[in-house]
């Protein structure tokens, strides 16, 4: 039905605006703003002059004018197959998918490979006095617990309003971030320094755990961008840059520092520097542009995306609120994961018997064995990216073909792709374990690897395949968001590390890894229990959160 305005349009104005809409489409289906309409109108040559001729006091007029019934003409001039083919999501190639899995975890496989260099541990830290290694590691520890939760929550929503396109409240949620970072950095700090005061630890071991934690946590706060950007090419570049420069300066440049200590901790200073120039970069382009590159496919040359910073400023407590789950997820996997390592610091002889002067020591020989162990999640996790990461788009693809009596078809294709995720996590997992422990003696032949270490490794290469389970299942259940179950399930796992940990140390601190393989256990049957239940209903899910 026509509107007073256009009932008095002439007609000669009416049928010069279906023919400019007319033109539209063939040049660029499906545009859905005034803005690209300018654009193209433009792009067509028309002229203010000729709009005014018939009635149009400008370009905005028009485009305000023929908007209302453009979509009328989107299906003329093609078939339907076509026009349903256009509103479909490409997936990228397996190749691609392969890189962008291998990026995400480099982090992780050149930390493992400086485990192989020195044989001590993958935090970086070798050929140190125990006291400053204990500080430094600690540091590290306490650096990835409290900056875990603020990146799944960065990560989240940062996703959510880049697909939007909402450049302003992508701006705002990075500074808010960083302040949220910052507020719980000062907070630790000054935490650090009063139980310093009163344990009557050294200041100077104080101060190491609190650069460690600053600079650990600024790198992460810093990198979420670059993950969420998927920024692979310039993270494997840093990360590379970072190591080498961290291995020259500790190895090579003992004739300008002779002490290792110093030397060690210049080459720390080197790799961080190394780290930040494309975070930086990245962190620029973000603030200061007014737009802003997708990963998405680039759109047709007369069909930009439209992006402005100036959009209503959101509650970030509401945001806060809305993701909780996430945070608490991703903050207990961590402790889950690392738990046991912190508890055999505590009870390592050194402490219990040697007068260590220190709450805890850095136990080199525990951490030789679960640090290795980490092997068995690698190939999984990049297993579990590459087949989860275009679930969405497939689903997208297929749902636009399909009736809704032909609702079942997705519910198959979730069917499936858990049953072969599971298969493939379970397979991969169980096979890395197997080499890993099979090939231990010749990996490790340069290091002294006590049976005790090899215990650990044992046992901790079967907790794993445990915990590659776990997050396979949470992929799943991501999808049908039962982020909470998710959340209780790690928390629960995080308590039986600490508490199980500390009624099996007293037998030996090796026998810590039954209480993470215990956890482990947990976390991956239960969520498995849960994940068939869920997606048996998983179509009806995903489908309510979209109506």
């Amino acid at each position: 039905m026509l509107t007073t305005k256009q009932q008095n349009t002439s007609r000669e104005s009416r049928i010069f605006a279906q023919k400019v809409a007319r033109s539209i489409i063939e040049v660029q289906p499906n545009v859905n703003n005034t803005a690209d309409i300018i654009v193209l109108l433009e792009c067509l040559g028309y002229r203010k002059e000729t709009l005014m001729q018939y009635g149009f006091a400008d370009f905005h007029a028009l485009a305000y004018y023929i908007y209302n019934f453009l979509d009328m003409y989107e299906t003329r001039g093609k078939s339907k197959e076509l026009f349903i083919e256009s509103f479909t999501m490409k997936i990228p190639s397996l190749q691609k998918r392969l890189v962008e899995g291998i990026g995400m975890i480099f982090p992780w496989l050149g930390s493992l490979a400086l485990l192989f260099i020195t044989g001590v541990s993958l935090w970086m830290a070798w050929g140190l006095p125990i006291q400053i290694t204990t500080a430094f590691v600690s540091g590290v520890f306490l650096g990835l617990v409290i900056t875990e939760g603020t990146l799944q929550v960065f990560n989240r929503l940062f996703l959510f309003y880049n697909a939007q396109t909402n450049m302003g409240e992508v701006k705002r949620l990075q500074k808010r971030t960083y302040g949220l970072v910052g507020a719980v950095l000062s907070a630790t700090v000054c935490t650090l320094f009063a139980i310093g005061y009163f344990a009557h630890i050294p200041l100077n071991l104080v101060g190491i755990v609190a650069i460690s934690t600053v600079t650990v946590s600024l790198h992460r706060a810093s990198y979420m961008i670059m993950y969420a950007l998927k920024k692979l090419g310039q993270l494997i570049i840093a990360y590379t840059a970072a190591f080498a420069s961290l291995l020259s300066v500790y190895y090579f440049a003992d004739i300008i520092i002779p002490d290792n200590v110093t030397r060690y901790f210049a080459g720390l200073i080197t790799a961080f520097i190394a780290l930040s120039v494309f975070s930086i970069y990245q962190h620029y382009k973000l603030l200061k542009a007014n737009t802003v590159t997708t990963s998405a496919d680039k759109p047709h040359f007369y069909n930009p995306i439209s992006r402005t910073d100036k959009t209503i400023k959101s509650r970030f407590a509401v945001q806060l609120w809305e993701v909780t789950s996430y945070s608490l997820y991703g903050t207990f996997y961590l402790v889950t994961m690392f738990a046991d390592r912190i508890l055999s610091w505590m009870y390592n002889p050194l402490v219990l018997h040697g007068g260590f002067g220190l709450p805890m020591a850095f136990n080199s020989v525990y951490h030789a064995g679960a640090d290795l162990a980490l092997v068995v999640l690698l190939p999984a996790s990049i297993i579990q990216y590459v087949m989860m990461e275009p679930i969405h788009m497939h689903m997208n693809n297929v749902s636009i073909k399909i009736r809704v009596s032909q609702a079942g078809m997705i519910s198959k294709y979730i069917e499936n792709t858990y049953k072969k995720l599971l298969l493939v996590t379970v397979f991969s997992s169980v096979v890395t374990a197997i080499v890993l422990n099979l090939a231990q003696p010749y990996v490790m032949a340069h290091v002294e690897f006590s049976q005790a270490s090899i215990h650990v490794l044992r046992i901790a290469s079967i907790a794993n395949v445990f915990l590659s389970l776990f997050t396979a299942n949470s992929l799943l259940l991501m999808l049908t968001n039962k982020i909470k179950l998710l959340a209780f399930i790690v928390m629960i796992s995080a308590l039986i590390v600490i508490v199980g940990g500390i009624l099996l140390a007293s037998s030996g601190f090796e026998n810590l890894v039954f209480a993470y393989l215990g956890a482990a256990m947990f976390a991956g049957m239960i969520s498995t229990i849960y994940a068939t239940k869920v997606m048996k209903n998983a179509t009806s899910i995903l489908f309510a959160r979209l109506m």
